[in-house]
């Protein structure tokens, strides 16, 4: 996701004295404390007199799969991928306008995630007629800082129900940007969530998806499907995807906690330059389309029976199976942006290894960030210190795929065995037995 700035906006740099316009009337900054954990449903709130919703929309962590959603657009193989919601996110209030406005605290240094409270940041400020060729002209302007917020706004300003434009103020981000764990796709669906609350839509999850997805699309960005299952927090779940418009959602329910940390590499990544070299090799190389197809699958369901069992071990030693499988079948057809110096030196590094099970890239890969399969939750925690210690410009952040309690299938004598072989997809098993699969939850 890159940043460049509407040269028109109204900015103010933090710690200045000077107002924003008159007519501009916003909340006052939430202070966040240490170790929040934010609420998964809206938070309504009053100030002067006005009612807003507070909103939090996560980033995304890809465990295995990436590109893969993308890839099965073209028909040769379907794609499939494990995704979970991160901790850190955006962070917004709003309420409804007559037209669109758009304010966000973003700091100095694009896609540097700040160790600091205090460093430099500008609040960058817009309004927009709320008409659709004003919101698209920004969506198609590649220089355009806010064209994600108006990518989903035009996919909005047509639905039922949506009677005017938005107000929203993120007054909080820590979510590294440019690196790989969807901060673009976290804004998208930020916008369409705020619609269907604020307008009281009663849309569904994959619709809320759906309407993200197709206002990510409207910028000219080559992103897949993936990305917007940010929107189910930190439920793992499986997405898997056949031809342009098939997308499935399943949720994962692990039996024991999985200890991980992701790392923000501190370098620099060009998502769309991957996507574009990429795209471009796919119709030509064999290679790569059996990387992103079948050997995938093959990844994805062990990784997809080691999540559900909690088997940090195993789910440790896939990350480097795909990640030695990225580097020799992919990497290779965008060598400029997959060399990725920074991600493989931390890989490498042999101090780690006491405390981590495995490790991979993240997203598009590239220099971005990288994540591990931690040994234990000490463990984790002493690998972060000693990432940030050993590479001071990193930094790492914390993520635990917590335990659930479980739906079960209760057996039915009459159903035949052979319908529930292990190479089915969870999908297909679904699919397969239909009428005879009863819900429950284990005690």
């Amino acid at each position: 996701m890159t940043y460049a700035f509407r040269q028109d906006a109204q900015e103010a740099k933090i710690g200045n004295d000077s107002p924003l316009p008159s007519e501009t009337v916003f909340p006052e900054p939430i202070n966040l404390p240490s170790g929040i954990q934010p609420a998964d449903q809206p938070v309504i709130s009053m100030r002067n007199s006005e009612k807003y919703m507070e909103l939090f929309a996560p980033g995304r962590l890809c465990l295995f799969g990436e590109h893969t959603d993308w890839a099965s657009q073209f028909g040769v193989h379907r794609g499939a991928c494990l995704v979970i919601g991160t901790d850190q996110g955006l962070f917004a209030q709003v309420r409804s306008s007559d037209q669109f406005i758009v304010e966000a605290w973003v700091d100095e240094c694009p896609g540097r995630a700040d160790k600091s409270t205090d460093s430099a940041g500008r609040i960058r400020r817009v309004a927009f007629p709320w008409q659709k060729k004003a919101l698209l002209d920004v969506a198609r302007d590649q220089n355009d800082f806010f064209r994600y917020c108006t990518g989903v706004a035009c996919q909005m300003i047509s639905q039922p129900g949506v009677n005017g434009g938005l107000e929203i103020r993120v007054f909080h981000m820590d979510l590294p940007l440019q690196k790989g764990v969807s901060s673009s796709a976290a804004v998208c669906v930020l916008v369409a969530r705020a619609f269907d609350e604020v307008y009281s839509l009663g849309l569904f999850p994959h619709e809320i998806m759906e309407l993200a997805y197709l206002g990510e699309r409207l910028t000219g960005s080559q992103c897949g499907r993936m990305d917007q299952a940010c929107i189910y927090g930190k439920t793992p779940v499986l997405l898997t995807f056949e031809g342009r418009d098939q997308c499935r959602v399943e949720p994962i329910f692990p039996r024991k906690d999985i200890h991980m940390f992701f790392v923000d590499l501190a370098g620099r990544k060009d998502t769309v330059r991957i996507l574009q070299d990429l795209h471009a090799a796919y119709p030509n190389s064999r290679r790569l389309r059996k990387a992103l197809g079948l050997d995938n699958e093959r990844i994805i369901r062990r990784a997809y029976r080691a999540l559900e069992r909690g088997d940090a071990p195993q789910l440790g030693a896939l990350m480097n199976e795909a990640q030695a499988l990225f580097d020799g079948c992919v990497g290779p057809h965008s060598p400029e942006q997959l060399e990725s110096p920074l991600l493989h030196t931390l890989l490498a590094t042999e101090a780690l290894k006491p405390h981590i099970y495995g490790g991979k890239g993240v997203g598009s890969q590239g220099d971005g960030t990288a994540q591990f399969v931690a040994r234990s939750l000490a463990d984790c925690h002493a690998a972060m210190a000693l990432v940030e210690q050993a590479y001071p410009s990193t930094r790492a952040f914390p993520l635990t795929i917590p335990a659930s309690r479980r739906p079960v299938a209760l057996k039915i004598p009459s159903i035949d065995k052979q319908l529930a072989r292990e190479d089915l997809w969870p999908s297909d098993w679904a699919t397969r037995h239909q009428g005879h699969t009863v819900s429950g939850t284990l005690p």
